[in-house]
């Protein structure tokens, strides 16, 4: 397997893992903690999110997707949902960019 088809199985891998992580956060609650496990089903999820933007971020540097287009097509996401979702309060509506065009951004209302 090459480098980019193992990176991009990775990338696979990590994604299932939110899927299953937030499926988690439905059933049993974001602050749930399962026994033996020494995190809630939210820590569980920020962890899986850090793993699945590291896999993003080593996908741009290794140049398997582009970095730009990357970038239009979460602006292009958000603004859709402003659109067409209750995902974003209707007075906050307009300070939501990207995560990625400022990392350091708070979105918290």
């Amino acid at each position: 397997m090459d480098k980019n088809n193992e990176t991009l199985l990775i990338t696979q891998e990590e994604c299932a893992e939110v899927a299953q992580a937030i499926s988690k956060c439905f059933r049993f609650g974001m602050d749930n903690i399962k026994p033996g496990k020494p995190k809630t089903n939210r820590e569980h999820l920020e962890e899986e999110l850090g793993d699945l933007l590291a896999m993003i971020g080593i996908l741009i540097e290794k140049g398997v997707v582009n970095r730009e287009n990357v970038y239009a097509a979460s602006e292009k996401k958000i603004e859709k949902l402003k659109e067409w979702s209750t995902v974003f309060e209707k007075e906050n509506k307009d300070k939501w960019t990207s995560f990625f065009m400022n990392p350091n951004t708070s979105y918290e209302s």
